[in-house]
């Protein structure tokens, strides 16, 4: 193990060490509900341009951290197996010129990688029919989260199509007092009156309310 993370923290694997740290904690936040799927863009659509630095290189209608959780993910594979085969090889190599043809490779294959595993799912984007976010408003879903709070959560809901769409979702700071936690926890149903332009999530409210609680007028 200790000779494992000493690889890993040498170069150049390094250099895509601590970008692939990023990547799991931000794929782990993203699974909990923390972060939106498109937290990283270009501009203000989600999905990377035909044209620009991405398009040239074919990566197709895809997110940009896909592309760019694929690209360091292969290429920290790609220099550690490198670095290994360096360390045992019985033939003298320079540490600076094994060091950069390591890198190199790295950077390399990794894209080529990502560009070929970006092909199907680039497919499926664009096949995949668009849905508005006025047309979820008013649709009930099942809390896929521990549970939904103020900052954090996600619910799926099945759309006309019978697509199934998981969504990000938080509770309202507006709603009526006295709702209990529980209601909002895993396999709850709960249905989307809102959407928050400026945080980009929507907000719910459990599909029933106890008979106890009263909804005041804003």
């Amino acid at each position: 193990m200790s000779e494992f993370l000493d690889i890993a923290l040498s170069f150049p694997p390094v250099v895509f060490s601590f970008g692939l740290i990023v990547v799991v904690l931000y794929w782990l936040s993203v699974i909990v509900g923390a972060l939106d799927v498109d937290v990283v863009d270009v501009g203000a659509d989600p999905e990377i341009e035909a044209g620009g630095f991405w398009g040239a290189f074919g990566f197709g209608a895809v997110p940009v951290t896909v592309v760019l959780s694929l690209w360091i993910t292969l290429g920290w594979i790609v220099t550690v197996l490198g670095a290994t085969w360096v360390r045992s090889a019985d033939v003298f190599i320079p540490a600076a010129a094994s060091g950069a043809a390591v890198l190199v490779a790295g950077l390399g294959v990794g894209m080529l990688g990502a560009k070929l595993l970006t092909r199907p799912l680039s497919r499926l984007f664009d096949d995949a029919p668009a849905t508005k976010h006025a047309d979820l408003v008013g649709k009930v879903g099942v809390v896929r989260t521990g549970t939904v709070t103020l900052d954090s959560g996600q619910a799926e809901i099945v759309d006309e199509e019978g697509a199934v769409i998981l969504i990000n979702v938080r509770r309202s700071p507006h709603e009526p007092e006295g709702l209990d936690d529980s209601l909002f926890s895993r396999h709850s149903k709960v249905v989307v009156f809102d959407y928050d332009e400026l945080d980009r999530v929507f907000l719910v409210v459990p599909v029933a309310l106890p008979p106890d609680i009263a909804v005041l007028d804003a």
